[in-house]
C-alpha cells in the first residue's frame, strides 16, 4: 500500500514507523509487530491489531485513545 492509498484511506500517515501490515513498531515502550488494520467509519482512527514478537500477545492500538490488549 502506498502513502496515497493510506492518506485516502484515514491511515496513520504523519510518523516515521511504516503502519503496514508486518511492520514492526514501537507503542510506548512496547515493539510491536502490525497484523491488522480496519476502519470503522465511525469518525475514530483506524484500530491497529498488533502482536508482540514473539507472537503470544496481541494488542488494539487506536491512536490518541491507546493501547489494549486483548490476549
Amino acid at each position: 500500500m502506498n502513502i496515497g492509498e493510506m492518506r485516502a484511506k484515514g491511515m496513520i500517515t504523519k510518523t516515521k514507523q511504516s503502519w503496514a501490515i508486518g511492520s514492526v513498531v514501537k507503542v510506548g515502550f512496547l515493539t510491536l509487530r502490525v497484523i491488522g488494520v480496519r476502519a470503522e467509519y465511525d469518525y475514530l482512527p483506524d484500530i491497529y491489531t498488533l502482536e508482540s514478537l514473539d507472537g503470544s500477545k496481541q494488542y488494539e492500538f487506536i491512536p490518541h485513545n491507546g493501547l489494549t490488549r486483548i490476549s
